[in-house]
């Protein structure tokens, strides 16, 4: 049997991280180790997951200071813990969020596909957020895997160098999987709860804002990025939110900012974009 590392960065989550630690505790294949990383929380998180622990050997927790600089992306906090010597031990790398919750057969269903196709790197499943009251499903492109919930194979996690530390750190691992070859994939038939709360209007605009600043950062074209735009006008908040996507994209070229894909990426990139939006055959589909 396939043998897997899960990792979780959480702070502050003791309504919800529970949630996640029976969905992982009752998988029909339980992960080998599972590093939870407390990210200074004040409440009973810590608390919560040192219990879950005892039960539970396969647990290991670390709880850091709250004053301590926090990446925007946050992803360094977990590539401090899951270091080279410890992934290399298992056959595939779980990221989860710590708001999640899904049924007992997910991971199973995770390594059935990747059983399935050699070639897949990168794998998530289709996550439902609730919304006015109901739960209703996330849409993505097939080949993007939300940074809640994605499984990594062995080889292509050592391919594209771990987890970058910054925004954008869920797109900028798939480009990198499938340049050197690998299928990035969610599945639908795959599903997770994810339950954070969705923000209020100020905070969709901070968050449109946030993806402006990731797009720029991994290397988006801005002929992709402006046709983004366009099609997400009248998304909520409408029109607002699509001029903040692209102020945070136009912002990194107003200041110089520095780009976290290199040229090859970068290029690897904008060719994806640019066939997609010619309706040509791309892996950016």
């Amino acid at each position: 049997m396939s043998s897997y590392v899960a990792v979780t960065p959480a702070r502050d989550e003791e309504i919800l991280v529970p949630g996640l630690i029976a969905s992982l505790c009752n998988q029909t294949c339980p992960p080998a180790l599972w590093i939870v990383i407390d990210d200074g929380s004040t409440d009973r998180t810590g608390e919560l997951l040192e219990q879950a622990a005892d039960e539970h050997p396969w647990i290991e927790v670390h709880h850091l200071e709250r004053s301590r600089p926090r990446a925007a992306g946050g992803e360094s906090v977990i590539m401090s813990f899951l270091r080279r010597e410890t992934w290399s031990r298992y056959d595939f790398v779980l990221r989860l969020d710590a708001d999640l919750t899904f049924e007992s057969t997910l991971v199973a269903l995770l390594l059935r596909e990747f059983s399935r196709d050699s070639q897949l790197g990168i794998a998530g499943a289709t996550l439902y957020e609730r919304s006015e009251g109901r739960w209703s499903e996330s849409r993505q492109p097939s080949f993007h895997t939300r940074g809640a919930l994605k499984m990594y194979s062995r080889d292509c996690f050592s391919t594209i160098g771990g987890l970058d530390a910054g925004l954008g750190w869920d797109t900028l691992d798939e480009a990198r999987a499938m340049m050197h070859g690998y299928h990035t994939r969610s599945f639908r038939h795959i599903q997770a709860r994810h339950h954070r709360p969705q923000g209020s209007a100020e905070g969709l605009v901070k968050g449109r804002l946030a993806a402006g600043r990731a797009a720029y950062r991994i290397g988006y074209s801005p002929t992709f990025m402006l046709a983004r735009s366009v099609h997400r006008m009248f998304q909520p908040p409408v029109i607002v939110g699509s001029a903040a996507l692209l102020a945070g994209y136009v912002e990194g070229y107003l200041l110089g900012l520095p780009k976290a894909a290199p040229p090859d990426l970068q290029k690897f990139i904008r060719e994806q974009q640019l066939s997609r939006l010619l309706g040509r055959e791309s892996r950016w589909h």
